[in-house]
């Protein structure tokens, strides 16, 4: 085999396993966050409305590609194994802030004795997210 052939070949080859890498890393958010927070959560149930709502005030408050970047390091890391000290602290926060914003921007919390809570996402970031504020005055 001539060099140039080798050459062409090797980088044909390498072309072709980044684009396959790129799609089997690639995932929908709509698909993969609501999965990943009934993987976090457990058991809850959520409008379809709601849920995209959630998502979509995610990606835009932290960028679509800073989104996409991390459920792609999340996904080679819990199906490979793969990692550094560099992206799993990464995709440990990543995991960290989606549960955080979750509990905050829903009103899971206020019906954590529910078997399997039909949940309703109250708004992103809101001002005083605190689940458990008493705005009443006592008396």
């Amino acid at each position: 085999m001539k060099r140039r052939t080798f050459l062409v070949s090797s980088a044909a080859s390498l072309g072709l396993v980044a684009v396959g890498a790129g799609a089997w890393v690639y995932e929908d958010r709509q698909v993969f966050i609501p999965h990943l927070l009934h993987c976090l959560v457990g058991d809850f149930e959520m409008d379809e409305r709601d849920q995209r709502q959630f998502v979509d005030a995610m990606a835009a408050h932290y960028g679509s590609e800073k989104l996409a970047a991390l459920m792609g390091l999340y996904k080679i890391r819990q199906e490979t194994g793969l990692g550094s000290a560099y992206t799993n602290v990464r995709v440990d926060k990543f995991e960290r802030r989606l549960l955080t914003d979750f509990m905050v921007s829903t009103d899971f919390l206020r019906k954590q004795g529910q078997a399997s809570p039909k949940v309703a996402f109250l708004g992103y970031r809101l001002p005083c997210s605190n689940p458990y504020a008493r705005f009443e005055l006592p008396v």
